[in-house]
């Protein structure tokens, strides 16, 4: 998956928002998971369209959102080396629900808070 142990991080987070690929760690939702596993919750990835959205229009939602996640203000101001979170655009819609990858349809959402959201559905 990662050439060496400084890249996994770096390529689960790929394979997670450029890929589409449903994978969850300790940090990312699964408490349950020891440190450093990574765990793929299924054999699918998301829609291509859900995971395109164009750098102007991230650009814009992280700038409204003032680069803070929405449900719980995590920023990059408190990230620290033990912490692997990010902030990643959030659907209020979703595409198979007529969602676009519009300003307005997006919301900024750190890793944990996404991952919360997507399993309370």
């Amino acid at each position: 998956m990662a050439k060496d142990r400084s890249e996994w991080a770096r390529r689960v987070r790929e394979l997670r928002t450029e890929y589409g690929w449903p994978v969850v760690t300790q940090n990312t939702g699964r408490p349950d998971l020891e440190v450093a596993v990574y765990l793929l919750e299924a054999d699918r990835q998301s829609p291509e369209h859900d995971r395109h959205i164009p750098d102007p229009v991230k650009r814009n939602v992280l700038r409204r959102d003032n680069y803070k996640c929405t449900a719980c203000n995590w920023s990059h101001e408190l990230w620290n080396r033990s912490d692997p979170r990010h902030l990643e655009l959030h659907h209020r819609k979703p595409h198979a629900e007529g969602g676009e990858n519009t300003e307005s349809n997006l919301i900024t959402v750190c890793t944990v808070c996404h991952d919360e959201i997507h399993r309370k559905k």
